[in-house]
């Protein structure tokens, strides 16, 4: 796949799964807080660094995860590695735009990062299996032909 193109679609599913978590996060607080819903906005700005840190995001993935040749316990190793790093990104970029301000916030963070993660991982692998089967049923079509 074409790396920029695979770095697109990074960016629209952690960045599509970075908000949904925000409104989530929005969802408890009004639940468990008993907070109106006119306290919960969006701005701007926060809404540009969503798409910024999903952006930022996708880059280590594209670089160092494209590799498909890879021994499965060096892959693991590997996405820990990336996990960890990414949520280094995420708790600096969330510090730089205020995204939390006191532990809790930070806690919350946490639970959400997690959450996005497992959320892109598993868009990622569908998208991967579809294509595949895009292309071994084209493949099979070919081979039906001759």
């Amino acid at each position: 796949m074409n790396r920029l193109k695979f770095w697109l679609e990074l960016t629209m599913t952690i960045s599509f799964a970075i908000l949904v978590g925000i409104i989530l996060e929005g969802v408890v607080y009004l639940i468990f807080r008993g907070q109106s819903l006119e306290q919960f906005s969006l701005s701007w700005i926060q809404l540009l660094s969503i798409v910024l840190t999903g952006a930022v995001c996708s880059v280590p993935t594209v670089i160092w995860l494209s590799d498909n040749d890879i021994p499965r316990n060096k892959f693991i190793v590997q996405l820990i590695i990336h996990c960890i790093g990414l949520y280094a990104i995420v708790a600096v970029f969330g510090r730089i735009f205020n995204w939390y301000s006191q532990a809790k916030g930070f806690i919350m963070l946490t639970v959400i990062y997690f959450m996005v993660y497992v959320f892109v991982w598993l868009v990622s692998l569908w998208f991967h299996k579809r294509e595949d089967s895009k292309i071994n049923k084209a493949l099979d079509d070919i081979r039906d032909e001759e």
